[in-house]
């Protein structure tokens, strides 16, 4: 089991743009958060995990700006070749939005594997 803190106002994915001369890419807001949360999971893993994994995360906002999915998306996305060679990985997921006023923003993430 590991579990680590994400620092700093969480993200929400963000759909991916179409760009002026046709090319997709993905928002720099999003692009950013998903490095932090790389950097953060980093400091944890060694490796990534082979194998089926369980997933909690906890949002803490001091106001609603996304819908919960799509800060997990960004987390998850994150976490790709850090925690997990690939989100598919993560076959159970447990995950809570708190927004209030004052809180410290941040997202807790507990990463454990599953036995098969």
């Amino acid at each position: 089991m590991v579990a680590f803190v994400i620092p700093g106002r969480p993200v929400p994915k963000q759909r991916p743009r179409l760009g002026k001369q046709g090319q997709i890419y993905t928002p720099k807001e999003t692009k950013a958060y998903e490095q932090t949360v790389g950097r953060a999971g980093r400091q944890v893993f060694k490796k990534p995990y082979n194998g089926p994994v369980s997933l909690q995360v906890k949002v803490y906002l001091t106001a609603p700006r996304g819908d919960l999915d799509n800060y997990i998306k960004s987390i998850q996305d994150g976490l790709n070749q850090v925690a997990w060679r690939d989100d598919r990985q993560v076959i159970r997921l447990k995950a809570g939005l708190f927004v209030r006023r004052g809180v410290q923003e941040r997202a807790e993430v507990l990463i454990q594997r599953i036995l098969e």
